[in-house]
């Protein structure tokens, strides 16, 4: 079996999905792929030719061993969706995303790697890429308390061009404009992205806190007057930076 899933670029909306707010994300043409088929025995065994490296386990041992234990809790999760593993299954993954370079590379393996595994089950099912992305969130994120978002997930999984919304509910619309062609620089200089996602993260929900606690009917989606005088000047600029790009988001939708 061979399952192949892109990367991802996000052109509106940067670090705005773990604070409920809305993107614009965009598939590219460079994708991940996942090449395997079942084992006689209970063996996962997947290699990765791209860093030389290789993991092994067995279906009886998912306890998490490692930080992001991803292929582990992707199975735990497909568990949890009353999928049932009796054979193990080996695999090959590859990938032309740029690793650590923001463009959803890790995504991309998780979104390929629960497909992947929906097929291997011993009853297979077809999951629509809206469910895999949802499950791709479970696996990646809430499985270990992450703090990314939503939109490397579902962008991955769904393709196109989408505007993600993720409050009160998501809803993922598919936009049609014509951009014609972009260029994909690669800088070849890793991105510690935990750190990064953590502190942008953190960082606006501690003023999201500080307003809400001032000013009661605090809104981000909506207030535009609150009071921000007890933030601290980088906190403003945060906070102002913020807003900024929620409505340059706004600016760009079709009528």
């Amino acid at each position: 079996m061979e399952i192949s899933t892109p990367g991802r670029i996000c052109l509106f909306g940067e670090h705005q999905d773990y604070l409920g707010l809305p993107v614009i994300a965009m598939a590219i043409s460079l994708r991940a792929k996942i090449i395997g088929q079942k084992r006689e025995d209970q063996q996962v065994i997947i290699q990765k030719p791209d860093m030389s490296e290789s993991e092994k386990f067995s279906l009886n041992g998912l306890t998490y061993t490692k930080q992001r234990d991803y292929f582990k809790s992707g199975i735990n999760i497909c568990i949890g969706e009353g999928l049932v593993f009796s054979n193990g299954f080996e695999c090959e993954i590859t990938s032309k995303i740029p690793i650590q370079a923001g463009v959803g590379s890790s995504s991309a393996v998780m979104v390929n790697w629960l497909h992947f595994l929906s097929q291997m089950a011993d009853t297979p099912v077809i999951w629509n890429a809206q469910k895999i992305g949802e499950l791709a969130y479970k696996a990646e994120v809430l499985e270990f308390n992450e703090p990314g978002g939503m939109m490397d997930q579902y962008s991955t999984s769904m393709g196109h061009l989408l505007y993600l919304v993720f409050e009160p509910e998501i809803s993922i619309k598919s936009l049609n404009p014509n951009l014609g062609t972009f260029v994909l620089g690669d800088s070849c200089e890793p991105k510690d992205t935990m750190s990064i996602l953590q502190r942008c993260r953190d960082a606006r929900i501690k003023i999201v806190q500080k307003l809400k606690g001032k000013n009661s009917d605090f809104n981000i989606h909506t207030n535009d007057d609150a009071d921000i005088s007890l933030l601290n000047d980088e906190d403003k600029d945060i906070f102002n930076g913020t807003i900024k790009n929620r409505d340059i988001l706004r600016q760009t939708l079709p009528e």
